[in-house]
Protein backbone atom coordinates (compact mmCIF):
# COMPACT_ATOMS: atom_id res chain seq x y z
CA UNK A 1 0.00 0.00 0.00
CA UNK A 2 1.15 3.43 -0.93
CA UNK A 3 1.19 5.74 1.84
CA UNK A 4 1.46 9.79 0.90
CA UNK A 5 3.03 12.35 3.01
CA UNK A 6 3.71 16.49 2.28
CA UNK A 7 7.64 17.69 2.82
CA UNK A 8 7.94 21.21 4.04
CA UNK A 9 11.10 23.24 3.53
CA UNK A 10 12.05 26.23 5.08
CA UNK A 11 13.38 28.26 2.59
CA UNK A 12 16.89 30.82 3.22
CA UNK A 13 16.28 33.60 5.92
CA UNK A 14 12.13 32.38 5.96
CA UNK A 15 10.46 31.52 9.23
CA UNK A 16 7.61 29.86 7.72
CA UNK A 17 7.40 26.94 5.80
CA UNK A 18 6.54 25.99 2.31
CA UNK A 19 5.17 22.73 0.54
CA UNK A 20 8.33 21.95 -1.59
CA UNK A 21 6.32 18.29 -2.69
CA UNK A 22 5.55 15.09 -1.26
CA UNK A 23 6.95 11.54 -0.56
CA UNK A 24 4.90 8.53 -1.79
CA UNK A 25 6.21 5.56 -0.04
CA UNK A 26 5.53 1.60 -0.69
CA UNK A 27 7.02 -0.27 1.82
CA UNK A 28 6.02 -3.83 0.35
CA UNK A 29 8.14 -3.12 -2.44
CA UNK A 30 9.73 -0.66 -1.72
CA UNK A 31 9.33 2.16 -3.39
CA UNK A 32 10.25 5.85 -2.92
CA UNK A 33 8.78 8.62 -4.87
CA UNK A 34 9.41 12.20 -4.35
CA UNK A 35 7.73 14.84 -6.58
CA UNK A 36 8.24 18.78 -6.50
CA UNK A 37 4.99 20.42 -6.20
CA UNK A 38 4.01 22.61 -9.38
CA UNK A 39 3.84 25.79 -7.15
CA UNK A 40 7.22 25.31 -5.75
CA UNK A 41 8.47 24.82 -9.56
CA UNK A 42 6.77 27.52 -10.50
CA UNK A 43 7.81 29.93 -7.91
CA UNK A 44 11.65 28.78 -9.14
CA UNK A 45 12.40 27.64 -5.21
CA UNK A 46 15.79 25.71 -5.20
CA UNK A 47 16.09 22.17 -5.06
CA UNK A 48 16.64 20.57 -1.65
CA UNK A 49 19.71 18.98 -2.32
CA UNK A 50 22.08 17.89 -5.44
CA UNK A 51 20.77 14.49 -5.66
CA UNK A 52 17.42 15.48 -5.39
CA UNK A 53 17.32 18.15 -8.57
CA UNK A 54 14.48 19.89 -9.25
CA UNK A 55 12.03 18.62 -12.14
CA UNK A 56 8.10 18.10 -12.78
CA UNK A 57 8.35 13.99 -12.83
CA UNK A 58 8.94 11.85 -10.35
CA UNK A 59 12.41 10.97 -8.25
CA UNK A 60 12.34 7.27 -7.51
CA UNK A 61 14.30 5.25 -5.08
CA UNK A 62 13.90 1.34 -5.45
CA UNK A 63 17.49 0.16 -2.90
CA UNK A 64 17.66 0.36 0.29
CA UNK A 65 14.62 1.52 2.77
CA UNK A 66 13.36 3.18 -0.50
CA UNK A 67 13.49 6.58 1.68
CA UNK A 68 15.86 9.60 0.56
CA UNK A 69 18.33 9.96 2.71
CA UNK A 70 17.96 13.65 2.94
CA UNK A 71 14.23 13.14 4.72
CA UNK A 72 15.42 10.41 6.54
CA UNK A 73 17.75 13.11 8.05
CA UNK A 74 15.00 15.15 8.92
CA UNK A 75 13.39 12.48 11.13
CA UNK A 76 14.19 11.72 15.10
CA UNK A 77 16.74 8.90 15.99
CA UNK A 78 16.92 6.04 17.07
CA UNK A 79 15.67 7.59 21.00
CA UNK A 80 13.35 9.93 19.66
CA UNK A 81 11.63 6.32 17.66
CA UNK A 82 11.87 4.66 20.80
CA UNK A 83 9.88 7.59 22.77
CA UNK A 84 7.36 7.58 20.07
CA UNK A 85 6.75 3.82 19.49
CA UNK A 86 6.77 3.91 24.02
CA UNK A 87 3.90 6.99 23.65
CA UNK A 88 1.83 5.06 21.02
CA UNK A 89 2.29 1.55 22.96
CA UNK A 90 3.26 -0.51 19.33
CA UNK A 91 6.55 -0.40 17.32
CA UNK A 92 6.98 2.73 14.70
CA UNK A 93 8.55 2.31 11.07
CA UNK A 94 10.83 4.99 10.17
CA UNK A 95 8.46 6.35 7.47
CA UNK A 96 5.08 6.65 10.51
CA UNK A 97 7.94 8.52 12.71
CA UNK A 98 8.59 11.11 9.79
CA UNK A 99 5.01 12.14 10.01
CA UNK A 100 4.41 12.19 14.21
CA UNK A 101 7.73 13.35 15.48
CA UNK A 102 8.44 16.69 16.58
CA UNK A 103 9.42 19.23 13.58
CA UNK A 104 12.89 19.78 16.15
CA UNK A 105 14.63 18.04 13.81
CA UNK A 106 18.15 18.72 11.82
CA UNK A 107 17.58 20.97 8.87
CA UNK A 108 15.32 22.53 7.26
CA UNK A 109 12.50 19.99 6.30
CA UNK A 110 9.37 18.50 7.82
CA UNK A 111 7.38 16.25 6.78
CA UNK A 112 3.52 15.30 7.10
CA UNK A 113 0.88 17.95 8.99
CA UNK A 114 2.24 20.51 11.00
CA UNK A 115 0.21 20.55 13.47
CA UNK A 116 0.59 23.05 17.03
CA UNK A 117 1.76 20.01 19.26
CA UNK A 118 4.46 18.82 16.37
CA UNK A 119 5.75 22.63 16.41
CA UNK A 120 5.93 23.63 19.95
CA UNK A 121 9.25 24.77 21.42
CA UNK A 122 10.27 24.51 25.34
CA UNK A 123 11.72 27.11 27.26
CA UNK A 124 14.54 26.02 29.70
CA UNK A 125 12.37 28.04 32.01
CA UNK A 126 9.06 25.67 30.94
CA UNK A 127 11.45 22.73 31.19
CA UNK A 128 12.77 23.36 34.71
CA UNK A 129 9.25 24.37 35.57
CA UNK A 130 7.51 20.91 34.41
CA UNK A 131 10.53 19.22 36.11
CA UNK A 132 9.89 20.35 39.46
CA UNK A 133 5.90 19.24 39.18
CA UNK A 134 6.91 15.79 37.86
CA UNK A 135 8.80 15.72 40.80
CA UNK A 136 7.03 16.58 43.46
CA UNK A 137 4.85 13.86 42.22
CA UNK A 138 2.90 14.67 39.13
CA UNK A 139 1.78 12.67 36.44
CA UNK A 140 3.00 13.45 32.71
CA UNK A 141 -0.44 13.77 31.05
CA UNK A 142 0.47 15.50 27.67
CA UNK A 143 3.33 14.00 25.30
CA UNK A 144 5.73 17.03 26.09
CA UNK A 145 5.67 16.76 29.63
CA UNK A 146 6.81 12.83 28.80
CA UNK A 147 9.77 13.99 26.59
CA UNK A 148 10.64 16.05 29.51
CA UNK A 149 10.31 13.30 31.66
CA UNK A 150 11.82 10.74 29.77
CA UNK A 151 14.70 13.23 28.57
CA UNK A 152 15.83 14.00 32.22
CA UNK A 153 14.92 10.39 33.95
CA UNK A 154 16.02 8.82 30.78
CA UNK A 155 13.10 6.47 30.68
CA UNK A 156 14.30 3.02 29.58
CA UNK A 157 16.81 4.14 26.59
CA UNK A 158 17.81 1.76 24.09
CA UNK A 159 21.69 0.86 23.58
CA UNK A 160 22.94 3.23 21.42
CA UNK A 161 21.03 6.19 22.26
CA UNK A 162 21.37 9.28 24.02
CA UNK A 163 18.54 11.52 25.60
CA UNK A 164 18.08 14.85 24.64
CA UNK A 165 15.76 17.43 23.88
CA UNK A 166 15.45 21.07 22.48
CA UNK A 167 15.54 23.65 24.52
CA UNK A 168 15.30 27.66 24.26
CA UNK A 169 17.25 30.18 26.21
CA UNK A 170 17.43 33.71 25.13
CA UNK A 171 16.74 33.31 21.63
CA UNK A 172 19.26 30.79 21.18
CA UNK A 173 17.95 26.93 20.61
CA UNK A 174 19.86 24.34 22.36
CA UNK A 175 20.26 20.35 21.78
CA UNK A 176 20.24 19.57 25.92
CA UNK A 177 21.82 15.69 25.72
CA UNK A 178 21.43 13.97 29.28
CA UNK A 179 23.71 11.16 30.36
CA UNK A 180 21.84 7.93 30.25
CA UNK A 181 22.35 4.96 32.92
CA UNK A 182 25.94 3.94 33.07
CA UNK A 183 27.55 7.08 31.32
CA UNK A 184 30.00 9.04 33.74
CA UNK A 185 28.21 11.00 35.19
CA UNK A 186 31.42 13.57 33.69
CA UNK A 187 30.15 12.65 29.92
CA UNK A 188 28.75 16.12 29.38
CA UNK A 189 32.14 18.03 30.92
CA UNK A 190 34.36 16.08 28.92
CA UNK A 191 32.19 16.89 26.15
CA UNK A 192 32.05 20.25 26.44
CA UNK A 193 36.11 20.78 27.23
CA UNK A 194 36.89 18.84 23.93
CA UNK A 195 34.59 20.89 21.64
CA UNK A 196 36.47 23.97 23.04
CA UNK A 197 39.49 21.83 22.79
CA UNK A 198 39.02 21.57 19.20
CA UNK A 199 38.33 24.70 18.34
CA UNK A 200 41.62 25.60 19.88
CA UNK A 201 43.31 23.27 17.16
CA UNK A 202 41.74 25.00 14.29
CA UNK A 203 38.64 23.48 13.96
CA UNK A 204 34.50 24.53 13.32
CA UNK A 205 33.31 23.33 16.61
CA UNK A 206 30.04 23.19 18.01
CA UNK A 207 29.86 25.58 20.99
CA UNK A 208 28.58 24.63 24.03
CA UNK A 209 28.48 24.09 28.28
CA UNK A 210 28.12 22.66 31.39
CA UNK A 211 23.97 23.23 32.45
CA UNK A 212 23.55 21.88 36.08
CA UNK A 213 20.21 20.91 37.62
CA UNK A 214 18.49 21.74 40.45
CA UNK A 215 19.21 18.13 41.83
CA UNK A 216 23.50 18.54 41.38
CA UNK A 217 23.20 16.36 37.96
CA UNK A 218 24.75 17.78 34.71
CA UNK A 219 23.63 17.84 31.35
CA UNK A 220 25.37 19.07 28.16
CA UNK A 221 23.58 22.22 26.23
CA UNK A 222 25.16 22.22 22.25
CA UNK A 223 24.08 25.43 20.55
CA UNK A 224 22.19 24.56 17.60
CA UNK A 225 24.24 25.40 14.32
CA UNK A 226 20.96 25.01 12.14
CA UNK A 227 18.53 27.69 14.02
CA UNK A 228 18.61 31.36 13.69
CA UNK A 229 16.23 33.86 15.62
CA UNK A 230 14.89 36.27 13.43
CA UNK A 231 12.13 38.99 14.59
CA UNK A 232 9.53 36.83 13.21
CA UNK A 233 10.16 33.55 14.22
CA UNK A 234 13.22 30.77 13.23
CA UNK A 235 15.03 30.37 9.96
CA UNK A 236 16.53 27.27 9.66
CA UNK A 237 19.25 26.03 8.01
CA UNK A 238 19.54 22.78 5.23
CA UNK A 239 21.50 20.05 6.66
CA UNK A 240 23.05 16.52 5.45
CA UNK A 241 24.82 13.79 7.30
CA UNK A 242 27.44 12.20 6.14
CA UNK A 243 25.67 8.92 6.65
CA UNK A 244 23.25 10.48 4.36
CA UNK A 245 25.57 12.38 1.60
CA UNK A 246 27.01 8.47 1.08
CA UNK A 247 23.43 7.08 1.00
CA UNK A 248 24.69 4.59 3.44
CA UNK A 249 21.03 2.88 3.97
CA UNK A 250 20.58 1.85 0.40
CA UNK A 251 23.10 -0.73 0.58
CA UNK A 252 23.22 -3.18 3.74
CA UNK A 253 26.29 -4.36 4.88
CA UNK A 254 26.81 -8.22 3.84
CA UNK A 255 27.79 -10.04 7.25
CA UNK A 256 30.13 -11.64 4.60
CA UNK A 257 31.90 -8.10 3.57
CA UNK A 258 32.21 -7.76 7.24
CA UNK A 259 34.34 -10.43 7.89
CA UNK A 260 36.45 -9.78 4.63
CA UNK A 261 37.03 -6.08 5.82
CA UNK A 262 38.46 -7.57 9.36
CA UNK A 263 40.51 -10.54 7.14
CA UNK A 264 41.44 -9.12 4.31
CA UNK A 265 41.84 -5.35 5.13
CA UNK A 266 39.03 -3.81 2.02
CA UNK A 267 35.51 -4.48 1.47
CA UNK A 268 33.65 -2.35 -1.20
CA UNK A 269 31.01 -1.39 1.79
CA UNK A 270 34.20 -0.38 4.20
CA UNK A 271 35.60 1.76 1.57
CA UNK A 272 31.89 3.12 0.80
CA UNK A 273 31.57 4.25 4.13
CA UNK A 274 35.21 5.89 4.64
CA UNK A 275 36.73 9.08 5.27
CA UNK A 276 38.22 8.86 1.86
CA UNK A 277 34.69 8.08 0.10
CA UNK A 278 33.23 11.06 1.99
CA UNK A 279 36.23 13.67 0.73
CA UNK A 280 35.76 12.63 -2.70
CA UNK A 281 31.65 12.38 -2.64
CA UNK A 282 31.26 15.85 -0.93
CA UNK A 283 32.42 17.12 -4.61
CA UNK A 284 29.37 17.88 -5.39
CA UNK A 285 27.82 19.23 -2.89
CA UNK A 286 30.29 21.37 -2.40
CA UNK A 287 29.90 23.77 -5.47
CA UNK A 288 33.45 24.21 -6.34
CA UNK A 289 37.03 22.79 -6.25
CA UNK A 290 37.84 25.79 -3.93
CA UNK A 291 35.13 25.26 -1.15
CA UNK A 292 35.84 21.39 -2.01
CA UNK A 293 39.93 21.77 -1.11
CA UNK A 294 38.90 23.65 1.99
CA UNK A 295 36.61 20.72 3.07
CA UNK A 296 38.46 18.33 2.74
CA UNK A 297 41.34 19.35 4.76
CA UNK A 298 39.12 20.58 7.31
CA UNK A 299 38.03 16.61 7.23
CA UNK A 300 41.66 15.57 7.86
CA UNK A 301 42.04 18.60 10.76
CA UNK A 302 39.29 16.25 12.30
CA UNK A 303 40.32 13.18 11.86
CA UNK A 304 43.68 13.56 13.56
CA UNK A 305 41.91 15.41 16.89
CA UNK A 306 39.59 12.67 16.39
CA UNK A 307 42.87 10.17 16.61
CA UNK A 308 44.60 12.22 18.78
CA UNK A 309 41.84 12.12 21.84
CA UNK A 310 40.86 8.78 21.15
CA UNK A 311 37.55 10.22 19.50
CA UNK A 312 36.64 6.36 18.64
CA UNK A 313 32.46 6.86 17.73
CA UNK A 314 33.48 9.07 14.61
CA UNK A 315 30.82 6.94 12.51
CA UNK A 316 29.06 8.62 9.90
CA UNK A 317 25.91 9.89 11.67
CA UNK A 318 28.49 12.13 13.31
CA UNK A 319 29.17 14.48 10.69
CA UNK A 320 27.25 16.50 8.47
CA UNK A 321 27.12 19.52 5.85
CA UNK A 322 25.20 22.77 6.18
CA UNK A 323 23.99 24.66 3.25
CA UNK A 324 25.57 27.75 2.75
CA UNK A 325 23.66 28.49 -0.89
CA UNK A 326 21.04 27.01 -2.60
CA UNK A 327 21.85 28.20 -5.75
CA UNK A 328 23.96 26.96 -6.69
CA UNK A 329 24.41 24.62 -4.08
CA UNK A 330 27.40 25.28 -1.40
CA UNK A 331 27.50 23.00 1.42
CA UNK A 332 30.28 22.80 3.92
CA UNK A 333 30.88 20.69 7.43
CA UNK A 334 28.74 22.11 10.11
CA UNK A 335 30.33 22.54 13.37
CA UNK A 336 32.23 19.22 14.86
CA UNK A 337 29.89 17.64 17.71
CA UNK A 338 30.10 14.62 19.81
CA UNK A 339 33.55 14.49 20.43
CA UNK A 340 34.47 12.39 23.45
CA UNK A 341 37.63 10.66 24.66
CA UNK A 342 37.17 6.86 24.55
CA UNK A 343 37.73 5.73 28.52
CA UNK A 344 40.11 3.33 27.59
CA UNK A 345 42.80 2.83 25.06
CA UNK A 346 42.29 -0.47 22.87
CA UNK A 347 45.50 -2.59 22.07
CA UNK A 348 45.45 -0.97 18.31
CA UNK A 349 42.73 1.88 18.53
CA UNK A 350 41.33 2.33 15.46
CA UNK A 351 38.46 5.33 13.95
CA UNK A 352 35.38 3.98 13.55
CA UNK A 353 35.89 5.14 9.81
CA UNK A 354 38.89 4.17 7.35
CA UNK A 355 40.76 7.36 6.80
CA UNK A 356 43.39 5.64 4.28
CA UNK A 357 42.90 4.01 0.97
CA UNK A 358 45.51 1.92 -0.48
CA UNK A 359 45.43 0.75 -3.92
CA UNK A 360 46.94 -2.81 -5.08
CA UNK A 361 50.25 -2.66 -6.08
CA UNK A 362 52.60 -5.36 -7.62
CA UNK A 363 55.96 -6.33 -6.07
CA UNK A 364 57.88 -8.34 -8.17
CA UNK A 365 55.34 -11.67 -9.03
CA UNK A 366 53.16 -10.66 -5.59
CA UNK A 367 50.09 -8.74 -5.76
CA UNK A 368 48.94 -7.30 -2.44
CA UNK A 369 45.12 -6.14 -2.66
CA UNK A 370 43.93 -3.00 -1.70
CA UNK A 371 43.87 -1.94 2.13
CA UNK A 372 41.67 0.25 3.99
CA UNK A 373 43.36 2.00 7.47
CA UNK A 374 41.11 3.18 9.65
CA UNK A 375 43.95 1.94 12.56
CA UNK A 376 45.72 5.26 14.34
CA UNK A 377 49.12 5.81 13.47
CA UNK A 378 51.11 9.01 12.63
CA UNK A 379 52.41 7.25 9.62
CA UNK A 380 49.00 6.66 7.64
CA UNK A 381 47.55 10.01 8.93
CA UNK A 382 50.19 11.69 7.25
CA UNK A 383 50.54 9.50 4.04
CA UNK A 384 46.36 10.36 3.96
CA UNK A 385 46.77 14.07 4.28
CA UNK A 386 48.79 14.20 1.02
CA UNK A 387 46.89 11.43 -0.99
CA UNK A 388 43.22 12.20 -0.08
CA UNK A 389 43.07 15.73 1.95
CA UNK A 390 45.30 18.52 0.04
CA UNK A 391 47.53 18.65 2.06
CA UNK A 392 51.20 19.22 1.19
CA UNK A 393 53.76 17.04 3.41
CA UNK A 394 55.31 19.48 5.54
CA UNK A 395 51.74 21.58 6.76
CA UNK A 396 50.49 18.28 7.27
CA UNK A 397 53.57 17.14 9.50
CA UNK A 398 53.49 20.66 10.95
CA UNK A 399 49.46 20.85 11.82
CA UNK A 400 49.69 16.94 13.17
CA UNK A 401 52.96 18.21 15.68
CA UNK A 402 51.20 21.82 16.40
CA UNK A 403 47.88 20.16 17.11
CA UNK A 404 49.78 17.41 19.41
CA UNK A 405 50.76 19.89 21.58
CA UNK A 406 47.89 22.02 21.84
CA UNK A 407 46.62 18.93 22.86
CA UNK A 408 48.91 17.78 25.34
CA UNK A 409 49.35 21.30 26.61
CA UNK A 410 45.39 22.05 26.78
CA UNK A 411 43.57 18.58 27.81
CA UNK A 412 43.85 18.37 31.13
CA UNK A 413 43.24 22.56 32.09
CA UNK A 414 40.52 22.03 29.79
CA UNK A 415 38.30 19.15 31.79
CA UNK A 416 38.86 21.26 35.05
CA UNK A 417 37.95 24.29 33.75
CA UNK A 418 34.71 22.31 32.62
CA UNK A 419 34.13 21.75 36.18
CA UNK A 420 35.84 17.88 36.65
CA UNK A 421 37.54 16.90 39.39
CA UNK A 422 41.26 15.75 39.55
CA UNK A 423 40.45 12.45 39.97
CA UNK A 424 38.11 11.90 36.80
CA UNK A 425 40.55 14.12 35.13
CA UNK A 426 43.52 11.19 35.85
CA UNK A 427 41.45 8.66 34.44
CA UNK A 428 42.43 9.76 31.10
CA UNK A 429 45.66 10.06 31.36
CA UNK A 430 46.81 6.97 29.84
CA UNK A 431 44.35 7.51 27.09
CA UNK A 432 46.30 11.25 26.22
CA UNK A 433 49.85 9.68 27.14
CA UNK A 434 51.00 9.22 23.57
CA UNK A 435 50.31 12.94 22.44
CA UNK A 436 53.62 13.70 24.03
CA UNK A 437 55.08 11.51 21.57
CA UNK A 438 53.55 12.96 18.58
CA UNK A 439 54.09 16.29 19.46
CA UNK A 440 57.79 15.92 19.55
Amino acid sequence: MTETLPVHVWLPGETTPVQAGTFAYDAERPLGEFRYDPAYLEARAPSLAPDMPLKQGVLRLATGKAIFPLLLDAGPDSWGRHLLARRLGRDITEFEALSVCPTDGVGNLALGDLTESRMQLLTIEQFLAILAELEAGGVAGSDLEERVLDAARHGTSLGGTKPKLTLVRNQTQYLAKFPEPGDSRWLPHMESAMLRLAGECGIRACVAEVWHLPDGRAALLVERFDRTALPQGWARSAYVSAHALLRLDMVAPRVAEQLALATQGFTLSGLRRSYVALAADMAKWCGGQAVHREERRELWRRIVFNALIRNLDDHPRNHGFLCRSHAPHVWQLSPAFDLVPASAIAQAPALAMAYRYIPPAKKGRQQTGPRLIARISTEDLLAAATEHYGYEPDEACEYLRNTAATVHARWRPLMAEAGMPDEAVQRFASVFSWVADVAR
